[in-house]
């Protein structure tokens, strides 16, 4: 029987034997307060069982999100009314009410978590397109070029090249004028990766508060 199937099993009495035990460790151990053991013992239980019930069939991790956000809030909750720990409180209660929100939100649209594309592709088929589209934005470098000069220059098939200009197409980091295609090098580099992936992770923090606008 293998670990998970084991966990699975765990009867319920083992599970608040668990619990107890990882309040006891932050709590007495590491010097936690009873309110914020508490707060990391739910966060880990609710975790781990999301993390089991992935290859469960029939059960969706958005579910899971909603529960571990719902016990972050009462959590911080809880916190605030025994102790008055507004610091744990604060992260309870923010950081619970934000998966609430995403939760709600990715459920009303739609939306997985393999959604971004890339999730089930192959790795080396991952590593090879950034290859091709290094080369390719390299080849750029040197001036404009059509893609049988590009397929050429970088010792790749036409389809391929083509799957890296998509790529650097829809980055907006290349663009087609005729026949040939340009590199934008203003958009190339460290001060443009950092700017671009600020971006991305803006966009994924306010996500879900979209919840708020009429769909």
């Amino acid at each position: 029987m293998s670990l998970t199937d084991s966990l699975l099993g765990t009867s319920p009495v083992r599970r608040a034997a668990y619990a107890v035990g990882l309040i006891a460790l932050f709590g007495i151990v590491f010097g936690f307060t009873w309110s914020q053991a508490i707060i990391v013992a739910a966060v880990v239980l609710v975790g781990e069982s999301a993390e089991l019930a992935r290859p469960l069939p029939g059960l969706d991790e958005r579910h899971f999100r909603l529960v571990l956000g719902l016990v972050a809030v009462a959590a911080g909750g809880v916190a605030y009314w025994a102790q008055g720990d507004a610091t744990v409180a604060a992260v309870g209660v923010g950081g619970g009410g934000w998966l609430l929100l995403d939760a709600l939100y990715s459920l009303r649209e739609g939306i997985l978590s393999g959604d971004d594309g890339m999730a089930e592709a192959d790795s080396s088929e991952v590593f090879l397109s950034m290859q091709v589209g290094h080369l390719v934005a390299e080849e750029l470098k040197d001036g404009p070029k059509t893609v049988p000069e590009l397929a050429d220059a970088c010792d790749m098939t036409e389809s391929r090249v083509r799957e890296a200009l998509d790529y650097h197409e829809q980055a907006d980091t290349a663009y087609r004028d005729g026949g040939q295609w340009h590199l934008d090098e203003s958009k190339i580099g460290a001060w443009a990766f950092v700017r671009d992936n600020t971006r991305r992770a803006l966009a994924r923090f306010f996500r879900p508060f979209r919840l708020f606008v009429p769909s």
